[in-house]
């Protein structure tokens, strides 16, 4: 009995150690890779508004072509950037958050909404968010350890059956 006790214990310090390691590393990529698109994304605001700004044009009727030219390729180039770190986003937000992505995005549209009306501050707004995705993150993590250790205790039983039979 003690010996199982043990092993359980073991199996689960594994388990609870690779989902705070998750969180973790998670957090983290997950931060860099929201700086690395807010960097991106202001570059090609920056960019599109300096063009618009160098290439005014007297003539009202060109100014506007040249504006929906611009628009259209500050929309390209932001799509090309979300494109570019889809894949890395994906993979940190594996095994649940992809299955939370409806309902953070209701709360995140919930947020803006509060921030356009004026009933929260922007600083609130980014704190909430921030408070979001480390709980999303946490509670992905935690999934990961419980998916560890189901697996570790079913592994066990296995093993267990065979060398008895």
């Amino acid at each position: 009995m003690n010996t199982t006790w043990f092993r359980v214990h073991r199996v689960f310090t594994v388990a609870l150690l690779i989902s705070l390691l998750h969180f973790i590393i998670t957090s983290a990529v997950s931060h860099y890779i929201s700086i690395q698109i807010g960097t991106q994304m202001g570059r090609v605001v920056a960019g599109g508004l300096i063009e618009a700004y160098e290439k005014s044009p007297q003539n009202p009727q060109k100014s506007e072509e040249e504006a929906k030219r611009i628009h259209q390729d500050m929309k390209n180039e932001s799509e090309d950037i979300i494109e570019k770190w889809k894949i890395p986003l994906i993979l940190i937000s594996l095994p649940i958050k992809p299955l939370m992505d409806p309902f953070l995005k209701k709360i995140r549209e919930t947020r803006m909404h509060m921030v356009l009306a004026k009933e929260i501050s922007k600083e609130q707004f980014y704190t909430r968010g921030i408070m979001i995705d480390y709980t999303a993150n946490f509670v992905n993590s935690v999934a990961l350890g419980l998916i560890i250790y189901v697996i570790f205790k079913c592994s066990k039983k296995i093993s267990r059956n065979i060398t008895s039979n």
